[in-house]
């Protein structure tokens, strides 16, 4: 692994062109340059084609074109969802792409055949490629150690290194893999140099007691049963096996001690304290899943899901909402939220708790729902929240009335030309709003689900969800 250290990393990272340019002289294209936000991949491929640098021959731009139209064939895309996109004209003179989740999945795809098919010489893309997408390049640049979370930046995990790293040498084409390091202001090589010698992160089991999997399990055992398959499952077994070790040390540390006859009291007590600290917490780790399941056998107790004798009526029609908003979906039918809705209003209210809070969305139409009911959408949110404390991957949930605008406004729009007009006037990423609109469509097809106790909801909710999944959004593209 080479380390890229110049006057330009100490104040602003080297620029793309600059790193285009030591690529082509060494000969180390294709390449991907992974940046730690989408802004700065967007802003290096607008440096790309203002620069010389970036220039590539008339006959590799028309292999580009063919390409890029086969590929919008063979997938059904629409030509204009990429044809017009603001980095079509780039992607065609430089032979570069920006690839992140602020993308609509359709361009992502079609970088990722190009690159697959050997016609991009860049690649500049934040940790997604890393983690999703199968295709290796000649060489690969890291630009910092961290990456962007919901709370802020985060260091990369050795996992995560490994990935970058690893996309370094094509099989069949290249003898060795390069990776450089490129640190710029706000990173420090010195932790990249230390994840690179870090060993991959251990396995770990996926499982855990979530309100949808107890739920569905409910469906066809007793609560008896699924305490025993908890206690014999795979995440309790790696967490009995690291209590195990903790117990271990904890003796080590009191054997060391016992040996020695002058250490100072006040030494003794920190010692003993260390020692009592890992034992403590190599009980909590040995009833670590037991624990967890209880919080939410309780949990659902608390909401009416689940009675001494196992599901309720609730808790049995719930179980078929197989999706991490099932409490929150299930409270707001229960409370009559969803009642005689349009297949509008219900898209946009589901489409309302479906988004993320700290992305941004659509806000400059009127929203056809009221602050009324956002608000009592907004007292279940809390409701849940305060009631359910068992483990959930719906834990930062929101009511988001921008989020359901933007779906909202999806549904109303000619087609996806005029939608992104729309969002580009309120600084929303064209990934961002995807993403909201086929996660409420996801939701939208649990509730359709409903058919045998809540038919005419489930009607509205099969209705809805067909009128958001249109192209570019179609079933075949983000099954």
């Amino acid at each position: 692994m080479a380390t890229v250290n110049n006057r330009y990393n100490l104040f602003r990272g080297i620029p793309v062109t600059k790193i285009l340019s030591e690529l082509l002289a060494d000969d180390l294209l294709p390449s991907i340059l992974f940046r730690s936000s989408r802004k700065q991949c967007d802003e290096d491929i607008d440096r790309l084609k203002s620069s010389k640098i970036g220039e590539i021959e008339r006959a590799h731009r028309e292999q580009i074109e063919q390409e890029v139209a086969a590929v919008i064939a063979k997938y059904g895309i629409e030509e204009n969802v990429i044809l017009q996109h603001p980095h079509y004209s780039a992607l065609v003179c430089t032979a570069a792409g920006a690839h992140h989740a602020g993308q609509l999945l359709q361009w992502r795809l079609v970088l990722e055949e190009l690159m697959s098919r050997g016609l991009l010489r860049l690649m500049i893309a934040t940790g997604t490629v890393a983690a999703g997408v199968d295709f290796p390049a000649r060489s690969v640049i890291v630009t910092a150690h961290s990456r962007r979370g919901n709370d802020g930046f985060v260091d990369f995990t050795p996992s995560e290194f490994q990935q970058m790293a690893g996309r370094a040498g094509r099989r069949g084409k290249d003898t060795v893999g390069v990776c450089i390091v490129s640190p710029g202001q706000f990173s420090d090589a010195r932790t990249i140099h230390a994840l690179s010698h870090r060993p991959p992160d251990p396995l770990r089991s996926a499982y855990f007691a979530a309100p949808a999997t107890v739920l569905n399990l409910l469906k066809f055992r007793s609560v008896d049963d699924l305490r025993y398959t908890v206690e014999r499952s795979l995440a309790s077994f790696y967490d009995k096996r690291e209590a195990k070790e903790l117990r271990k040390e904890a003796e080590e540390i009191q054997e060391k001690l016992q040996e020695k006859d002058d250490i100072p009291p006040k030494e003794e007590k920190k010692i003993e304290k260390r020692v009592r600290r890992k034992v403590r917490e190599a009980e909590r780790r040995e009833l670590r899943q037991e624990i967890q399941l209880e919080y939410s056998l309780s949990g659902l107790t608390a909401l009416g899901y689940l009675d001494e004798r196992g599901l309720t009526e609730k808790g049995l029609w719930s179980a078929e909402l197989c999706t991490s908003l099932v409490l929150h979906l299930a409270e707001a039918i229960e409370e009559g939220i969803f009642y005689e809705r349009s297949e509008d209003d219900l898209a946009t209210l589901v489409g309302s708790i479906a988004g993320d809070a700290h992305r941004t969305y659509y806000s400059l139409s009127p929203n056809p729902i009221s602050k009324k009911d956002y608000d009592e959408l907004q007292q279940i949110v809390d409701r849940v929240q305060d009631t359910y404390h068992g483990p959930t991957t719906a834990s930062d949930i929101h009511v988001l009335p921008d989020g359901g605008l933007t779906v909202h406004a999806w549904l109303h729009a000619e087609d996806w030309g005029a939608f992104s007009s729309l969002l580009k006037l309120c600084g929303v990423a064209e990934g961002d709003a995807a993403r909201v609109i086929t996660q409420t469509a996801d939701h939208l097809h649990q509730l359709s689900r409903l058919k045998e106790t809540h038919p005419e909801l489930a009607r509205t909710a099969y209705e809805a969800r067909s009128l958001l999944l249109r192209p570019p959004l179609s079933d075949s593209l983000i099954q």
